[in-house]
């Protein structure tokens, strides 16, 4: 008789042992499922949340089992989203104490930010303006002597026409970035790393660097925008490779788009200390390369295009520090 009382006690921690790793199991995966559907849902927001919500669906249908229940919301102002997973396990051996199925769930949120680590960036980086204008084309001064002799009081790069009345237009004669003319950027080449040679520069100008960089990360002073041949053809050579020509269109990870780490200010031109010079990240921006001009190179080398806006670099680091803010977003689960 008390053997028979012992094998009952020993068969009900069983079943409850045996039926435990079974919900756990499960528990684990639709974790998981809420987790990736609730990252792949925030890489819409906060443009398009009713998109988002549907990516989360389709997310939980592809990494959910037959059966699973999803709930999903977008929060009122379209920075997060959630997902919460239902999913009925039937019991095995707890079935013996009248236990025969459980529900368990799981909850995922995923936030958008402001990006604080962006993966792929250019070894070179530009100076922080009062405001990027995402609706403008913007060109690449080059700072050769083509420029200026071509226009002398303006450094205009030759072949390029820029509105007649920009002088007197409020937006252009107000443009933070210069008083020379409107809409324009010059970059200041660094080392990713000390120590690296030219050869890995024009890699990383054509491919960006495989590593994430973060803000108040350093890099260091290589020297001035020159719009020598090599890279303007690594320029080139990211246009010829994208056929994507709408900036509208544009995603992390295309050949077109440059993600460029901004800094406080740049160097002048004729620094000549190298390597030892640390540069402070700031914060990130996007660019997408409409087209390269090559001319002459580094006489009259430019190239033009779009600053984007609320262009999502997927899961990494946020911050919600404003002065940090330039344009790309990033995604954390929070929940």
């Amino acid at each position: 008789m008390l053997f028979v009382l012992m094998m009952t006690v020993i068969l009900g921690f069983s079943a409850i042992v045996v039926d435990i790793g079974i919900m756990t199991v499960s528990k684990a995966e639709i974790q998981n499922a809420a987790d990736s559907a609730a990252l792949a849902g925030a890489m819409e927001l906060p443009d398009n949340p009713a998109r988002a919500a549907e990516i989360a669906r389709e997310y939980v249908k592809l990494n959910g089992k037959p059966g699973d229940t999803a709930d999903v919301s977008v929060g009122n102002d379209n920075s997060t989203i959630t997902v919460t997973i239902s999913r009925i396990s039937s019991t095995v051996f707890a079935r013996i104490l009248g236990m025969h199925e459980s529900t368990i769930s799981a909850d995922a949120t995923a936030k958008v930010g402001i990006a604080a680590s962006v993966p792929w960036i250019v070894p070179f980086v530009i100076p922080k303006p009062d405001y990027f204008d995402y609706d403008k084309v913007y060109v690449m001064r080059m700072y050769g002597k083509g420029a200026y002799l071509d226009y002398p009081d303006t450094g205009y790069p030759r072949n390029y026409n820029y509105p007649s009345d920009y002088r007197n237009h409020p937006v252009y004669r107000n443009y933070p970035l210069s008083n020379r003319y409107p809409y324009q950027f010059d970059y200041m080449n660094v080392y990713i790393r000390k120590n690296t040679n030219f050869n890995d520069y024009i890699h990383w100008l054509e491919f960006g660097y495989h590593e994430t960089f973060a803000i108040n990360d350093n890099m260091y002073y290589l020297g001035p925008s020159s719009g020598g041949k090599e890279s303007v053809d690594a320029f080139a050579r990211r246009v010829s490779r994208d056929p994507n020509t709408d900036y509208k269109k544009a995603k992390v990870g295309d050949s077109r788009v440059m993600l460029i780490p901004v800094v406080e200010s740049m160097l002048k031109r004729n620094t000549s200390t190298k390597g030892d010079v640390p540069i402070k990240i700031i914060g990130f921006v996007g660019f997408f390369i409409e087209s390269v001009h090559k001319n002459s190179y580094g006489e009259s080398f430019w190239f033009e295009g779009r600053f984007l806006e609320n262009l999502n670099v997927g899961s990494g680091e946020v911050t919600f520090d404003t002065d940090s803010d330039y344009g790309l977003r990033a995604i954390k689960l929070i929940d």
